[in-house]
Formats: C-alpha cells, sequence, structure tokens
C-alpha cells in the first residue's frame, strides 16, 4: 500500500518537470526569436544610388543681341539619403552644358557675305547639387518638390557654328570655330527648383522623372566688361535608383 501511495505523490512532480520541460524551452525559443527580429529591423532611413539622363535646354540673360536657346545632352549620377518617406537629401554629379545660340554673319575667302548661320556658344559644366525634395505621398506613384543649390564647375568653353557650309557659291566659307574659356569663371554658383514624379518598382528600387530651373547667381565672365551673363537653363531628365535600407537594433 505505501509503494502504491507512493508512486501517486510522484505524479505531479513528473508532470511539473515536463512542464518546465517542454514549456519553458520553447519561450525561450521564442524570445530568443523576438530578440533577433528587433535587431534587424527596418526604418524609412535608406540609401540611394542612382543614374539619370536627359537634356538641357539653355539660356543666358545679359547678352546684348537676340538669342535663342541651347538644347543638348545631359547626365549624371544622383545620391540620396532619405531620413524619412517624405524628406530626401540629394547631392550627385552631373554633365550639364549650357549657352546660347546666336545668329552670327559669316563671309567667304574673298569677303564676300554667304549670310546668317546659327552659332553655338556652349558651355561644358561640371554640376553638383545640394538640396533636398519633398515627396507629396508614400504611394508607389508619387509626386515631389526639390530645391537646392547648384555649383558649377566650367570645364570648356566652346564656339562654332551650327549647320555652316564649307563651300557657298564655289567659294571656301571662313569659319571661326574657337575655345575661350579662359574669358570665363571657372566656379559658378546658383539656385534651383523644381519637381518630378516616381514609381517605386520595388520597396528599393525607384524609377523618377523631373525638370529643374537653374538660376545662376553670378556674372560668369572672368573679364572687366559692362556685360554681365548669367546661365538660366532648364533642365529635365529620367533615371533609377537603387536603395539600401539603413537597419537599426532594438534593446530588450
Amino acid at each position: 500500500m505505501k509503494k502504491h501511495s507512493k508512486n501517486k505523490s510522484g505524479i505531479p512532480a513528473l508532470l511539473t518537470v515536463r512542464a518546465v520541460k517542454y514549456g519553458l524551452i520553447p519561450a525561450i525559443f521564442i524570445l530568443c526569436s523576438l530578440s533577433s527580429y528587433a535587431w534587424k529591423a527596418k526604418s524609412d532611413t535608406t540609401l540611394y544610388a542612382g543614374v539619370w539622363g536627359g537634356a538641357s535646354y539653355a539660356k543666358i540673360t545679359g547678352y546684348a543681341q537676340n538669342t535663342t536657346p541651347l538644347i543638348s545632352k545631359a547626365f549624371g549620377l544622383q545620391f540620396c539619403y532619405q531620413p524619412t518617406r517624405e524628406i530626401t537629401l540629394k547631392t550627385g554629379v552631373g554633365f550639364i552644358p549650357k549657352g546660347f545660340i546666336k545668329e552670327t554673319e559669316y563671309f567667304d575667302i574673298y569677303n564676300n557675305s554667304v549670310g546668317l548661320f546659327e552659332t553655338a556658344y556652349s558651355f561644358d559644366y561640371v554640376n553638383v547639387p545640394l538640396g533636398f525634395s519633398y515627396n507629396l505621398g508614400r504611394r508607389k506613384f508619387n509626386i515631389y518638390l526639390s530645391g537646392g543649390i547648384d555649383i558649377d564647375i566650367l570645364l570648356k568653353q566652346s564656339t562654332f557654328a551650327k549647320n555652316l557650309p564649307e563651300q557657298i557659291n564655289g567659294n571656301e566659307v571662313v569659319r571661326f570655330d574657337s575655345e575661350n574659356t579662359d574669358l570665363y569663371k571657372k566656379l559658378n554658383f546658383g539656385l534651383y527648383v523644381g519637381g518630378g514624379i516616381e514609381y517605386r518598382i520595388k520597396p528599393n528600387i525607384i524609377v523618377f522623372a523631373d525638370v529643374k530651373y537653374m538660376h545662376g547667381l553670378n556674372n560668369i565672365l572672368a573679364v572687366d566688361s559692362d556685360y554681365i551673363f548669367k546661365q538660366r537653363p532648364v533642365v529635365g531628365g529620367i533615371g533609377l535608383k537603387i536603395g539600401i535600407p539603413v537597419k537599426y537594433s532594438v534593446e530588450g
């Protein structure tokens, strides 16, 4: 009888051991999993790198004669820091030609006028923007506004005739294609405003299209002159950027 009574008293102890064994271990595993997930939790902060290409519709102010816009190819790299889905800080490096076109009278080798032809005054700049954009939504398709500071580094200024034939009436035409980089400032500053649209193919892959107006602030001439020339182009393009989400840890 005593032996039978001893077995009854051992059943609760055995159940307690099994409860600890099969209940505590899963609980520990779940807590570790939650801790591991918190360590890998993502924030809204994302770093982006991308490429873009488009065109520059360039104008200039201060020129005494009538001018028309110079249209050229433009392209570059874009780097972004996005602390939230609404705000993005932007910089990068781009190749953006600026300048203008004016009609110029040309002559043949016998000093006979052969008429007026378009002449391009092209300025090749490396452009570094320092700005931001504000996203108007958090959807896959969004509209954004942008603005900031432009820094332009002049690489070359060239003047050349567009569509000028080599001969007219059997006489050779005199061309005066030239480079006058030294006449202009190497470093120039301006402001820009613009906007665009973006579409999120994936959370970290975005295609975008935007346009911006660049308002040159300083006189680009490096020589003494009564003229004040300022660049005022409009640049548009499309691009693709890829992001790296920034992760954070949660102390438990």
